[in-house]
This record gives C-alpha cells, sequence and structure tokens, in this order.
C-alpha cells in the first residue's frame, strides 16, 4: 500500500479522539483539474473537521486516496462522456433545466477534463474505493452559496455555517470547490443526495434542496426514532417561519403522537392528531418536497385507527397506518413501524426536558 509523502504525515496526522474507528469514515473530495501541470485541490472530510491540500499528478491522488481509504471520493470532473452524435449528457441538460449553469463535457478544456477524470475514476476503482462524480458550482447554487468566482470568503464562511470545522482562511479556491465535494459526498452517504442520471448507469450526486436537519429528522422518523427526529425537527423549528414553521410544527406532533401509540396512551394519539390536522390545514401543498394533502389523508387514518383502539373496538393496533414522510427526489430507504424496546430513549438529560417545557407547541 501506498504511504504518504513524509511532508503530508504531519499534516494529515490525526489526534487520537480522530482515529478512523472513532469517527464516521472518511470522504475525499477532489477539484480536478483538466492537466497535471496545474494542482488539483484535494479535502479529506471525516465527520465534520475538513483537511485540505493540492496535490498535481494522478500518481499523487491515487497515492493520497489509497492511503487514507475513504469510503467514498468525490470528483469534480465529467466521469462520462455523452452518448455519440450528442453535446450533452442527460444530466447536464436536466441541470440545466433546474437553473443550474453547466458545460458541455466535450468542448475546449472540458473533454480533457472529462478524459482526466474517466482515467483517474478507473485508476481509484481498481484499488477498491467507490467513486462519483460530483459538481460543486451546482451544489453551491442548490445549497445557497456562492460560487468561488463571485464571492471567496462567502463561500468560505458559508462552509462554515454547514457545520464544517477546520477550514483555514488561506485556503484556494480549488481547495474550497473539493470540500463542497466532500461535503456532498458526504451528504450522499447519509441519503441526503440524489442522482441525477445520465442515461448510462452513471451521472452527477446532487445535494438535495431542503435543510439538513429536516432530512436529518425524516430518516429518524423513517427508521422508528420518534424521540430522536422530534428533536432534530425541534431545532429547525425554533428559526422556522411560516409556512414551514407550522409543517414542522405537524412533524414535531406527529413523532410525539407514535410515541404515545407505542405506549398505548390512545387518548394522547387522539389529541395530538387532532393539532396535526390543524397545523396541517396551514400549510400550502407542497413542503419541502413533501405532499401535505396525501400526509392529511393518512394522519386522518391514523387517526381513526387510534379512536377504535380508545374506544376498545380493536385489541391491537395496526403499525401499517403510520404516515409516511417522504420528500421527492430523497432516496427510498426501508422504514421500520415500529422500534424495538433499545430504540426507546431510557433516559432524557435534564437539559432536553427543560427545552422541551420552555417550548409551547
Amino acid at each position: 500500500m501506498r504511504t504518504l509523502p513524509h511532508n503530508l504525515k504531519r499534516r494529515f496526522a490525526f489526534s487520537e479522539s480522530e482515529r478512523v474507528g472513532d469517527l464516521p469514515m472518511a470522504v475525499l473530495g477532489i477539484d480536478l483539474s483538466a492537466t497535471e501541470q496545474r494542482p488539483s485541490g484535494i479535502c479529506l472530510l471525516r465527520g465534520r473537521k475538513v483537511r485540505t491540500l493540492l496535490l498535481a499528478t494522478d500518481e499523487e491522488i491515487v497515492g493520497f486516496a489509497s492511503t487514507c481509504r475513504p469510503s467514498v471520493v468525490a470528483i469534480d470532473a465529467p466521469l462520462s462522456l455523452p452518448p455519440s452524435g450528442t453535446g450533452m449528457r442527460l444530466c447536464d441538460r436536466l441541470l440545466r433545466q433546474r437553473g443550474i449553469p453547466i458545460f458541455p463535457v466535450t468542448v475546449g478544456a472540458m473533454r480533457q477534463l472529462t478524459e482526466r477524470g474517466i482515467r483517474l475514476k478507473e485508476r481509484l476503482t481498481a484499488v477498491g474505493l467507490t467513486v462519483i462524480e460530483v459538481f460543486p458550482g451546482g451544489a453551491q447554487d442548490v445549497l445557497g452559496l456562492p460560487r468561488k468566482q463571485h464571492n471567496l470568503a462567502a463561500l468560505r464562511e458559508g462552509l462554515r455555517q454547514l457545520g464544517l470545522q477546520g477550514l483555514r482562511d488561506d485556503a484556494s479556491h480549488d481547495e474550497l470547490d473539493a470540500v463542497t465535494a466532500a461535503y456532498v459526498g458526504w451528504l450522499w452517504r447519509k441519503g441526503f443526495a440524489e442522482l441525477v442520471s445520465d442515461g448510462e448507469g452513471g451521472g452527477i450526486v446532487m445535494p438535495l434542496p431542503y435543510p439538513l436537519p429536516f432530512l436529518e429528522g425524516v430518516r429518524l422518523y423513517q427508521r422508528g426514532y420518534y424521540w430522536h427526529a422530534h428533536e432534530a425537527w425541534e431545532e429547525l423549528w425554533r428559526k422556522a417561519e411560516e409556512p414551514f414553521r407550522s409543517f414542522l410544527k405537524a412533524l414535531i406532533q406527529l413523532a410525539a403522537a407514535l410515541i404515545h401509540a407505542e405506549r398505548g396512551e390512545w387518548q394522547g394519539v387522539r389529541n395530538l392528531l387532532h393539532r396535526v390536522q390543524g397545523y396541517l390545514q396551514q400549510c400550502p401543498e407542497t413542503v419541502w418536497g413533501v405532499h401535505v394533502p396525501d400526509v392529511q389523508a393518512q394522519v386522518a387514518t391514523f387517526l381513526t385507527e387510534a379512536e377504535l383502539m380508545l374506544a376498545g373496538r380493536k385489541q391491537q393496533f395496526n403499525w401499517r397506518v403510520k404516515p409516511r414522510i417522504n420528500p421527492e427526489r430523497l432516496p427510498p430507504r426501508p422504514e421500520r413501524l415500529r422500534r424495538s424496546p433499545n430504540d426507546v430513549p431510557q433516559r432524557q438529560t435534564k437539559e432536553a426536558l427543560a427545552r422541551r417545557k420552555s417550548v409551547a407547541l
């Protein structure tokens, strides 16, 4: 296995608390240049901590990646060519339809970049690494960040506001695009990004245009972690404005209703679901990719089931009436209808309890 050059070992030496076994798997972001004569931006992202540098040759990049062994390598370069006789790939056209400017991959220096990207992907996959194509400029558009050519300082600050730590004040524009690439790769690993298909089995991975705490709450809710979903949404609710505020209130109360359902507290379930219905009535048809009328119909079914349980007309609750929260373009994952006892938080912190009491929903 290749090892890091001596001058990089100290710069990329993580502390004892930052060992791979103690942190989420690493993601490597690469802002690839068209030629090896010009350096490429490199970002190693572990958890939310970033380390950046510049590397020139494919050999250096592959050697660095082989040493770090990231769970995914996110490359800012086209990794496929359009079908013969066409000027653009399907994914490029789809992004243009969304209002995201993107260059054809076969024009000028883009052709050279594409050829290098394809070669590099082949070398990285040959050593057992997963490689995806990303587009930092487009990702920055979706995330509400300025592109590097517009305001480099604001881009750096925006990346910090995403929770990324360790960004240097003197990081180059190539390094900041590499950080963006790594962040998109991190989102993809968590299931918070979509693949815009090129029609040939590949495409460009793009972040979803929804707040990250909302998506984290959705995933927790889908897995049956209703208390944790409640907490994720509550943090976002504190800063939200209408109609998102009412929508988040509905989700928070829905999560609470499912906790009551697990405890068999059907009067509490009914009261909470009536509140959910009231909040949803204040929402437009679609909020953050969720079709609100569909959720309203599912909540009504849930309420009917809860009332049957409360009246003693049913002995066993049908957990399949749990409302689904499925934002558009969120990659599907299996839902857990009911948690195991180990999933229920057995003890709440004093801070969490105090916070809940201070919030009147």
